[in-house]
This record gives structure tokens, sequence and C-alpha cells, in this order.
């Protein structure tokens, strides 16, 4: 299997979430909408939060285990909240994609050594665009 093939899992990752979602009636909404934002999306917030730490903790205990299980839980809580808003998550990811891929290695404004940084002419996501053809509806 080449590893285009390997990482293109996306899309089944994404509809295990929603399945999880709809089973535990966690929410799942069918077109883009904001509706579940307020305190139940500040406790999503506070769950990736938390499985953030768990990852920077598991790193500075070089607890490689740990690191992959704070990682998965990390996806698994972004996913669900994308599941949550209705959010088109394949056309979104390939957009947010096809702009990453066309910025450049170089020195950015993060001061990091190897970043990624926007050259010339760069387009970013079409984030906005998507969002309505799917139905949102500012």
């Amino acid at each position: 299997m080449s590893s285009h093939n390997l990482y293109r899992s996306h899309d089944y990752e994404f509809a295990q979430v929603a399945e999880m979602h709809a089973k535990f009636d966690l929410g799942v909404s069918p077109t883009p909408s904001p509706a579940g934002t307020g305190q139940p999306m500040f406790e999503r917030a506070a769950c990736m939060r938390e499985e953030l730490q768990e990852f920077a903790t598991a790193c500075a205990d070089h607890d490689f285990p740990g690191m992959a299980d704070a990682l998965i839980d990390l996806v698994v809580f972004a996913k669900g909240t994308a599941v949550q808003l209705g959010l088109p998550w394949a056309e979104l990811w390939e957009d947010v994609m096809r702009a990453n891929m066309a910025k450049e290695r170089g020195v950015g404004k993060r001061g990091h050594k190897v970043d990624l940084i926007k050259p010339e002419g760069w387009q970013g996501p079409k984030t906005e665009e998507i969002l309505k053809r799917h139905g949102w509806k500012p």
C-alpha cells in the first residue's frame, strides 16, 4: 500500500465518529450550522484542551503510548465537533490541504526554524464558500 493510500482515511474516520455521535446521541447536524455553539462548544473546547495537555504531558514524560492515545482522543473530539456542526469535512479538508501544500518551508512569524509560510500569490482556504455551498446561511 502506498503511503498516499495509507493516510487517506479521513472520510472513514469521520464516518466512524459520526456513527459514535449518533449511537450516544451526542449531536449530528446534516448541514453546516452553528446551532451547537455556545456552552456545548465551550465544553468541547475544554475537552480538546485536556487532550492536548495529556499529549504535552506524555511528551514531557517520553510516554510514546500516552502520546499516541492523547493524539487520537484529540482528533476524535475535533472530528466529533465537526459532526455536531455539520461540517462537510472531506471537502473542507481537501481545500485546507490544497492551501497548505501551496506554502513553502521557511521561518515564519512563530519563529520556528522550520515552518510553512505563505508565498506571494498564495490563496487561502475557501471555507466560507464551501460552507455556503453546503447550506450554511450567515
